[in-house]
């Protein structure tokens, strides 16, 4: 299928959705989960009336609907509103020393590129704020998660499509492609397969839906071909951390998913053996093997974020400013713990750590407590992609693409949700056992 072929519908689609969402709110969230990682897609609606603030029009009929229906009264059960509370407001005030520190003008205008980034970070926020207040039921978790494997189908085919086309018997960096996610590249791009990756793995168990058990499969073979060849060593890591804390946490997978990678690394195609061997290179002048350019570039770029952050540790120089300052000629950290901890100093940074913290413990949290066997697979899938995105971090931002981290942000909406819904069902089962017994009339003689 050519994703191109969807674009025309985009636009009606989504008034159409925004009008529905005034009173049913979750079509709104069901239409951002099927367009939020096609990015080059969405852009070309730029050229339309309001079509680059389509998403925002969505998640404003949202935000309408929830407020019509009352939703909003669920808030005070939202279990993340104190901490992205805090990582919004904090990253704004850091946004303003940024400003000061560049000498720059006040970042109130779409046009400032350090403003833009902040807004990212705050819709992903409020994405997961309306998304948890729309969705209610385990059909509509269900619902999502099956657009969700629709869409990462979707764009791995389209990736599948380009590179088929390409002599990948050896590695070389022309083959790096992002498909329909963009400026994300190709790193990007492996990031979200690794993700959605570990969500699928952590699904597999009891109480799936016959929908859900008929495109899991299918979506995790796609997604697979999607992360080999993108080339992410990074996203090749965090892919195997996360496996490995699956098999630690379900041990019955353990020996399976032992025998799977075993198997696996002996099938690895020879691009794949390239990238990854060639992390390592011999240098001219020596038999000593060194790291590639590539891996010396960012242990270079490391060194001096260390120094930077040494000179400014407690705030930082300001949020997003790194990449304005062109140490070293890059424009960044290529690792998102240093990148935070140099412009948001370690105030910004315990909140970050705090943050992934309680969004994992989360996920584990209703994988432990909740007696839905599909809602339990649903913690379990995101603690571990949360695992993995920890991991993917450490080589670069990949927290601030709205085509690759959205899906994080829904889930989290879903995990929260999920455990709303498992102590309601748990407070029922309570409830029931506390209604006395009705005695039983003598019979009559």
């Amino acid at each position: 299928m050519n994703l191109q072929l969807i674009v025309p519908l985009l636009y009606p689609a989504g008034w159409i959705v925004f009008l529905l969402s005034v009173k049913r709110p979750e079509i709104g969230v069901y239409y951002l989960t099927l367009i939020l990682p096609l990015q080059t897609l969405r852009y070309q609606l730029q050229g339309l009336p309001l079509g680059a603030q389509l998403v925002d029009i969505v998640l404003f009929g949202i935000l309408i609907g929830v407020w019509m229906n009352r939703g909003g009264s669920e808030l005070s059960e939202f279990s993340m509103r104190g901490i992205l509370l805090l990582v919004t407001t904090y990253s704004h005030l850091s946004l303003w020393y940024g400003s000061f520190f560049l000498s720059w003008g006040w970042p109130i205008s779409l046009s400032d590129p350090r403003f833009s980034l902040w807004r990212n970070w705050a819709e992903f926020s409020v994405i997961c704020v309306l998304s948890f207040l729309a969705i209610k039921t385990r059909k509509q978790v269900e619902t999502v998660l099956f657009l969700m494997c629709i869409t990462a189908f979707l764009l791995s085919w389209d990736f599948f499509q380009t590179m088929s086309a390409q002599d990948v018997s050896r590695y070389s960096w022309d083959l790096r492609y992002s498909g329909v996610l963009g400026y994300a590249n190709a790193n990007g791009f492996a990031a979200f397969e690794a993700m959605f990756i570990l969500l699928l793995l952590g699904l597999f168990g009891k109480g799936l839906s016959s929908k859900l058990k008929l495109i899991v499969v299918p979506t995790m073979l796609a997604c697979g071909y999607g992360l080999l060849f993108a080339f992410s060593r990074g996203a090749y890591l965090g892919l195997a951390c996360g496996v490995i804390a699956l098999g630690i946490l379900r041990k019955k997978f353990f020996s399976v998913l032992a025998v799977a990678v075993l198997v696996g690394s002996f099938l690895l195609p020879s691009a794949v053996s390239d990238r990854i061997a060639g992390t390592y290179a011999q240098g001219a002048m020596t038999t000593e093997k060194t790291l590639d350019p590539s891996a010396l570039d960012r242990v270079s770029i490391w060194q001096n974020a260390v120094d930077i952050i040494r000179a400014y540790p407690l705030l930082g120089t300001g949020f997003n400013t790194y990449a304005f300052m062109h140490p070293l000629g890059f424009r960044d950290t290529h690792n998102l713990y240093l990148k935070i901890l140099l412009e948001q100093g370690a105030i910004g940074f315990l909140i970050f750590l705090t943050l992934l913290w309680k969004m994992f413990r989360l996920g584990y949290d209703l994988f432990r407590n909740s007696t839905d066997p599909f809602l339990a697979s649903v913690g379990l899938g995101f603690g571990i992609s949360v695992i993995g995105a920890i991991v993917i971090n450490v080589f670069g931002d990949r927290w601030s693409y709205l085509q690759v981290d959205s899906y994080m942000w829904l889930l989290l909406a879903l995990v929260c949700r999920g455990g709303l819904l498992s102590r309601e069902s748990q407070m029922e089962v309570e409830d029931e056992a506390l209604v006395p017994l009705q005695p039983v009339p003598a019979p009559a003689h």
